[in-house]
């Protein structure tokens, strides 16, 4: 019998509860979650709903984790989507140790013995600690670890990835066309850049080249403001002329712009 014993709300995210069954904390929901489930103290639960709630809970939470990332600042999809990605092939190694351990932990004796006993000295090390508590909601603060490898989260598939990445679009947080403004404007804003420099750094952002010209088609730049503002910052680093051309043309300036802005700026001087 699976029976819901205890519905409590975590402590470390005060947006997800602690669902125990049988006494035994097995996973957790948002209260959005818990509520469309229709779960409450005292139902039975079959293996099925139990496995089908802990896919809910795995997928939740790691929504909710890139939607943190994504909020940071604005991102391109490419970049959420690599993001991801990595977090995908980090938790596959995680993976890959942990059975690794778990294989070496049946098959070997010895080792069993040692973990054993590294873990009892570790209960104990914790319990000595004044600054070790244990709350009725099944997470600890302020222990000592084994360094043992621990059970990782829920392996990520490539299909929660593109759910993560539809739903993100959804609410508009991922939104390549205000992403492309956003940059641009951003770096315009801290250092000038050339147009042709810009247009490669959001090509290599994952942004269509149909919105990036749709972006200074809407908001055209002034490029010899910005090689302007380029040339006031690095002049004192390049006080030769044939190195700071130089250093203009591999950011992407057109010869004749940077000799005509050049020639401006050494007149007014």
């Amino acid at each position: 019998m699976n029976q819901i014993t205890d519905l409590r709300q975590a402590v470390k995210d005060k947006t997800r509860i602690n669902v125990f069954i049988n006494n035994k904390f097995r996973f957790s929901l948002t209260l959005e979650e818990l509520t469309d489930a229709k779960l409450k103290v005292g139902q039975e639960l079959t293996d099925e709903e139990i496995t089908e709630l802990q896919t809910l809970s795995d997928f939740g939470k790691l929504y909710q984790r890139e939607l943190e990332y994504a909020l940071t600042r604005p991102h391109s999809e490419k970049e959420v989507r690599d993001h991801l990605k990595n977090k995908k092939f980090k938790r596959e190694i995680a993976w890959k140790r942990y059975e690794e351990f778990e294989k070496r932990l049946k098959e070997d004796k010895e080792y069993r013995e040692y973990v054993r006993d590294l873990r009892k000295k570790t209960r104990e090390k914790n319990a000595e600690r004044k600054d070790f508590t244990e709350d009725n909601r099944n997470e600890y603060t302020g222990r000592y670890k084994t360094g043992l490898p621990t059970k990782p989260g829920a392996k990520i598939t490539t299909e929660d990835i593109e759910k993560i990445i539809a739903k993100l679009k959804k609410v508009n947080i991922i939104n390549d066309e205000e992403f492309a403004r956003y940059f641009a404007e951003n770096r315009n804003r801290i250092k000038g850049t050339s147009l042709k420099k810009l247009k490669l750094e959001l090509r290599a952002k994952g942004i269509d080249q149909r919105i990036i010209e749709n972006t200074f088609r809407e908001d055209p730049r002034d490029e010899k403001e910005d090689l302007l503002k380029i040339i006031e910052k690095k002049r004192r680093k390049y006080p030769d002329d044939t190195k700071l051309i130089q250093y203009l043309l591999r950011q992407g300036f057109p010869y004749d712009l940077v000799l005509d802005s050049l020639h401006e700026t050494d007149s007014q001087n």
